[in-house]
């Protein structure tokens, strides 16, 4: 009887707890499988498969520790060979979805952040050299050598360069003729100090051609580049290169020419004519006297001005009867020299009006209302035109800048291209180039070549003359700048890879600027 009544009470105790009893053990089985799957493979969706069917009378050999939402420390299902899987750590929530990236987003999505961040890829400037104060902010290349690398400014409109050039105030400027005419300068004192003497060339090398030979203790004036290898002096009537090595200078050629006398050292012996030694005319300055006093001749019929003393040389001018020139040299000779406008050469004295019976003339008629000699030969281009360095004229001082600036240029042909800067020596850009070129004879430009582009005179490119600046565009954006030095050639901060160069104008070139004014 007590037995019964004790399996009914248990059976009653069971049927008042329900199927939920059963289900709850079953349910922690399951719990606990499918989270040992899950740390096993992280990557598998949360389970959602039907409950085990594993006995209930079969309960884990460990039972979980912690509260069923929680994965188990160490699942005793598993074996141990298993525990790296399910110790790895999980990925914080703060830290970047790096391991996400392939699954959500595709990789060029990224690309983009990256490179606009890269210094100088969206505003043609260079990685690196952004914050340079001064430095260009455009692409600086050569357009004959290379493309842009950079694209211009976004920033910048897109237009046509003849739609650039439309919008400029470009006009043509008077005439410009290249000085031919010498100024003097103060003299700065060289002494050879080499006891076999030395010799004065043509070009700055040790190859280049010998014009004079020069002995010890011979006297020579520095005309300029006092502090390069080479030289360029004048001794007597030789003009060219010499190395430093062989030359006392300074204080030490002084006090030897306050011992010596300047009157008693030799000077250079001519070895090649001027008229065929090209550093002749390197600078337009001398230490001899240029003014010469006027010595008036009228022509007493048509003649030629020649560029020998022979009546088969080549004319160099013509001049009308009743026309005035001057004797510069060789007064009282069969061939006189003379000079009537920018004529200069030879001629007849028999066919020349001289003296007093020049000098009536002259004061009856009004020395600016005679006619002066029609060039026929340029200067530049006239053997005789540097018979003598004196004129009745003087030189112009914008001419003989705009020759020197080009002779300055010249020698730094080979040095690099750096990018943002203004040494002619270690490196410079384009319009660092220019503007060091400038400044050392006393200009002031601006910075870069879209601000030079419209500083000074705004003229058309076969108008310009040497020094003038010639610019470069592409899509009405100024990108480039060049010097011009004669011939159709440039002097130019080209790129990285060729440097400071002379070539052609080339393409691309919208208009030219003048500076030096008259």
């Amino acid at each position: 009887m007590k037995s019964k009544q004790l399996m009914t009470l248990g059976l009653c105790v069971m049927l008042a707890a329900g199927p939920g009893t059963c289900w709850a053990a079953e349910e922690e089985i399951s719990v606990t499988e499918t989270q040992s799957a899950s740390e096993t493979v992280r990557t598998e969706e949360p389970q959602t498969a039907a409950p085990v069917t594993e006995p209930p009378t079969e309960p884990p050999t460990e039972p979980p520790t912690e509260p069923p939402t929680e994965p188990p420390t160490e699942p005793a299902t598993e074996p141990a060979t298993q525990a790296p899987t399910e110790t790895m750590p999980e990925i914080p929530a703060t830290e970047a979805p790096v391991t996400e990236t392939p699954v959500t987003e595709a990789p060029v999505t990224e690309a983009p952040s990256e490179t606009i961040t890269e210094p100088g890829t969206e505003t043609g400037t260079e990685p690196g050299t952004g914050t340079e104060p001064g430095s260009e902010t455009e692409t600086e290349t050569d357009p004959l050598i290379e493309e842009e690398s950079e694209s211009e400014k976004e920033t910048e409109p897109q237009i046509s360069n003849e739609e650039l050039i439309s919008r400029q105030n470009i006009v043509v400027p008077p005439d410009i003729s290249l000085e031919f005419r010498f100024k003097q300068t103060e003299k700065v004192y060289a002494v050879v100090k080499v006891p076999e003497g030395t010799v004065i060339r043509e070009e700055q090398s040790e190859i280049g051609a010998a014009v004079g030979k020069i002995e010890y203790y011979g006297v020579c004036y520095i005309l300029a580049d006092a502090d390069q290898e080479w030289v360029y002096v004048e001794s007597g009537n030789v003009r060219g290169f010499i190395h430093s090595a062989d030359i006392a200078t300074g204080d030490t050629a002084g006090r030897l020419i306050q011992v010596k006398g300047e009157d008693s050292l030799p000077t250079a012996v001519l070895t090649m004519a001027r008229s065929e030694n090209d550093a002749f005319t390197y600078t337009h300055t001398t230490v001899y006297p240029v003014m010469a006093s006027k010595n008036y001749a009228v022509a007493a019929q048509d003649i030629n001005i020649l560029e020998a003393r022979q009546n088969t040389a080549r004319a160099t001018g013509s001049l009308a009867e009743g026309g005035l020139c001057y004797i510069l040299a060789d007064e009282g000779s069969e061939w006189v020299y003379v000079e009537s406008g920018n004529a200069r050469g030879f001629a007849e004295a028999s066919l020349l009006k001289t003296g007093s019976a020049a000098v009536d003339i002259v004061e009856k008629t009004g020395e600016n209302n005679m006619a002066a000699a029609d060039v026929l030969v340029e200067p530049e281009e006239n053997e005789a035109c540097y018979y003598t360095l004196t004129s009745v004229k003087e030189a112009s001082q914008s001419a003989l800048t705009r020759s020197a600036m080009v002779n300055f240029s010249l020698q730094f042909l080979g040095n690099p291209y750096v990018w943002g800067g203004t040494s002619l020596t270690s490196g410079c850009d384009c319009s660092g180039f220019v503007q060091s070129i400038y400044s050392y004879f006393g200009y002031s430009i601006p910075r870069v070549a879209e601000y030079q582009a419209v500083y000074g005179m705004q003229i058309p490119i076969d108008s310009a003359e040497p020094g003038d600046l010639i610019f470069y565009a592409r899509n009405g954006y100024v990108y480039h700048v060049s010097m011009y030095i004669g011939d159709g050639q440039v002097i130019q901060a080209a790129n990285k890879n060729l440097g400071i160069i002379t070539s052609g104008i080339g393409g691309n070139a919208v208009w030219a600027t003048r500076v030096i004014q008259d």
